[in-house]
């Protein structure tokens, strides 16, 4: 949906009503308005734009005060139509309907949702609070407070706060995030992967990622027997929206709820860190810094909330699921390889790969670990 299409789409009656409730006036008059999209170039296979509506209303006694709020266009996809599906069409729209976004610990913050609107062509529109926020780049500090307060977030639930109870919220992410990414990837054929391990590096990418392929049933099971959480499961910075006062008051804003999930202590985390580097924000010449700043700023907000648990279970969480993003990123190297041999587009892309694969050797090891202390005991 492009921006002309929801200005036609938007009634004006409807769209007083929501600027009453935002300002908190009952007899607001509408006075002019405007909308623009903001959402990434490439949506979401669910997402139809996301859209900010801005304007100014007469209030009581002919002042006049300005107000905004962001439109979510939810489309129908019968193709995700199970609620088990990682990408379950009408989550966010339950997440918000549910209220449970409303009150969350540890002074995590969501947009309030002022209206949820069904349209003629099977849409949903969610009108949503427009949180105020720096776009700026994220510096060190930033990831460590967000790391810390997503570990202060998970540990309310590791330590008793109920966990949300809903058909509609997914409990086993990971395991539908990678059938699909096996669903719809590319394969390579014999012949181009035999040119492609001609390359001795190239050649042990392949055959550490195919030992992490024989290895995706048990960690699956692994991750399914961690400690479980309430998780957000896409956490990263363009789902954080930055704002120097809200963090000093220890308050951390976090927008798009739509993979909202039941998981693994640690698993958004490595989420969190598999985004930030495939997506560029991460220099991949200090990957190894900010992963150990990540998951130590993590581990340090679980325990000021009070978990004191085994501290390779968060390790476990996120490095797997880190490592495990490579069921999709491995293929799209090779392609890229094969498609483009004398390209360097692809090099940091095989730096990504590399690190992915070096988790999980480490996954690996914690795991041996855990299974001789196991049988020691």
């Amino acid at each position: 949906m492009v921006e002309n299409d929801i200005a036609t789409a938007v009634d004006a009656d409807r769209l007083q009503a929501i600027s009453n409730r935002i300002l908190a006036e009952e007899s607001g008059a509408l006075m002019e308005w405007s909308c623009h999209s903001i959402g990434p170039r490439v949506n979401n296979f669910v997402t139809g734009g996301v859209f900010r509506i801005s304007g100014t209303s007469r209030i009581r006694e002919g002042a006049y005060r300005a107000w905004s709020v962001i439109v979510k266009v939810v489309r129908e996809d019968p193709q995700r139509d199970d609620p088990a599906h990682y990408n379950y069409w009408r989550r966010e729209i339950m997440v918000y309907d549910s209220g449970l976004l409303r009150n969350l610990p540890a002074n995590l913050v969501a947009p309030q949702c002022y209206a949820i609107d069904g349209q003629v062509d099977g849409s949903v529109w969610l009108w949503l609070e427009d949180i105020p926020h720096e776009p700026r780049t994220w510096e060190w500090d930033d990831y460590r407070y967000a790391a810390g307060k997503l570990g202060e977030f998970h540990a309310a639930y590791l330590l008793g706060e109920p966990l949300p109870e809903a058909p509609w919220l997914n409990k086993q992410w990971m395991r539908s995030w990678i059938r699909e990414c096996i669903r719809y990837r590319d394969a390579l054929d014999p012949q181009t992967k035999a040119i492609l391990i001609s390359d001795r590096r190239t050649d042990s990418l392949i055959q550490r990622f195919t030992r992490l392929e024989d290895s995706i049933r048990e960690w699956l099971q692994v991750l399914e027997r961690l400690p479980r959480t309430f998780s957000h499961q896409d956490v990263y910075e363009q789902n954080i929206m930055l704002d120097a006062a809200r963090e000093e008051e220890g308050k951390l804003a976090v927008i798009d709820w739509q993979f909202a999930s039941v998981s693994g202590i640690g698993e958004d985390l490595g989420r969190f860190l598999g985004l930030a580097v495939s997506r560029g924000h991460v220099p991949i010449d200090r990957f190894g810094e900010y992963r150990e700043l990540i998951i130590s700023s993590y581990i340090s907000g679980l325990k000021r909330a009070g978990w004191d648990g085994d501290e390779t279970l968060p390790r476990i969480g996120c490095l797997a699921a880190f490592a495990l993003r490579s069921v999709w990123e491995a293929p799209k190297l090779l392609k890229k390889m094969a498609e483009h041999p004398d390209s360097t587009e692809w090099e940091r892309l095989f730096s990504v790969v590399e690190h992915q694969l070096e988790a999980a050797s480490e996954v690996e090891r914690l795991l041996a670990d855990r299974r001789r202390n196991h049988d020691a005991s």
